[in-house]
């Protein structure tokens, strides 16, 4: 028996890889700026924001001293010594910044609950968004931002998703958020959008098919044992960069590696699930979902880096669950 086996969710999911989906989830964004505001951010995340330039977004992680992921964002660059930073854990890394302002001259804030955010994604998802937008958005990049109007509301476009497919993001002020909607609704009647309302879709199984990790995937975890070492900008300093090197330098002991479970013996895997090769214990899961475009249930896992090669054979918790090491993306 599949896992999770749902038509309303399969549907969802479709729409976003043969069509378009759209969504209302807003991450958590902390908004940074003052005249140290790059050199602090450059500080906080392993990627350089410092080459970043306005207008422009970049993905990265932050890490503790002992260089392990404790939180991964987008940063965006809306304006000289202005930022948005989209996470999951604003309060955490209000918390962290706090610790480690040090002399920088910045100031941050929690702006969560004054924006709002609708994801628009899919192959077509451009035709929707230029049935929106008071010009077309013909020249957008990934990873650009474009300020705009959506009839009389203005608006950010930001050239981005975490599903895998061709998408857009469009903030605005909490107050104009039944109106985007609106707008997105009736705009999206015609070429066939689909409102995805399922969580589990759009956070799990349309990043996972595309092996794009959750924060809680990567949390404890070196972005080199992650496979996000091209993320980290070693001609700079960051907190952590020592001990992220001695991984580097010394070996990986572990890796975040994809698992494909035998549909028919799968049945309630959950997070910290024991994984365990030829009887030994080798590593734990991060994440299992059911995949509606390849018909599998697939996940991510954390496992003894020599055990860690595609093909690998292994059984999961209690009830021996078989499974297999694959690559950590399926489509």
């Amino acid at each position: 028996m599949l896992f999770k086996e749902d038509q309303a969710a399969r549907t969802q999911h479709n729409a976003v890889r043969t069509n378009i989906g759209w969504y209302r989830w807003t991450h958590d964004l902390v908004e940074v700026k003052g005249s140290g505001a790059t050199a602090f951010l450059d500080h906080l995340y392993v990627n350089a924001i410092t080459k970043t330039a306005v207008g422009s977004s970049k993905y990265t992680t932050m890490l503790n001293e002992e260089g392990q992921i404790i939180d991964d964002v987008i940063v965006m660059h809306l304006d000289e010594n202005h930022y948005w930073v989209s996470t999951l854990y604003a309060p955490q890394l209000i918390a962290w910044m706090d610790d480690k302002k040090g002399v920088y001259d910045v100031t941050y804030s929690d702006i969560s609950k004054e924006i709002d955010m609708y994801s628009v994604q899919g192959p077509n998802s451009k035709a929707l968004i230029d049935r929106l937008t008071a010009a077309p958005i013909n020249s957008m990049k990934r990873f650009t931002m474009l300020d705009t109007t959506i009839g009389s509301v203005e608006v950010k476009i930001h050239k981005s998703g975490f599903t895998g497919e061709d998408g857009y993001e469009i903030y605005c002020d909490i107050a104009d958020s039944d109106t985007i909607k609106s707008a997105v609704t009736k705009a999206g009647t015609e070429p066939g959008a689909v409102e995805v309302a399922i969580l589990e879709v759009f956070v799990r199984s349309l990043p996972v098919e595309k092996g794009f990790a959750l924060r809680q995937d990567f949390y404890g975890l070196s972005p080199y044992e992650c496979d996000l070492g091209w993320s980290v900008d070693l001609s700079k300093d960051f907190i952590g960069k020592e001990a992220a090197l001695q991984v580097k330098t010394e070996g990986l002991k572990r890796k975040l590696v994809g698992i494909e479970f035998d549909a028919e013996s799968y049945e309630d895997i959950c997070q910290r699930e024991r994984i365990y090769h030829q009887g030994v214990d080798v590593g734990f899961i991060r994440a299992a979902v059911y995949g509606y475009s390849i018909d599998k249930n697939i996940g991510f896992a954390v496992v003894r880096a020599d055990k860690s090669a595609p093909g690998t054979r292994v059984t999961v918790g209690g009830n021996m669950s078989p499974a297999v090491i694959v690559e950590k993306r399926w489509l």
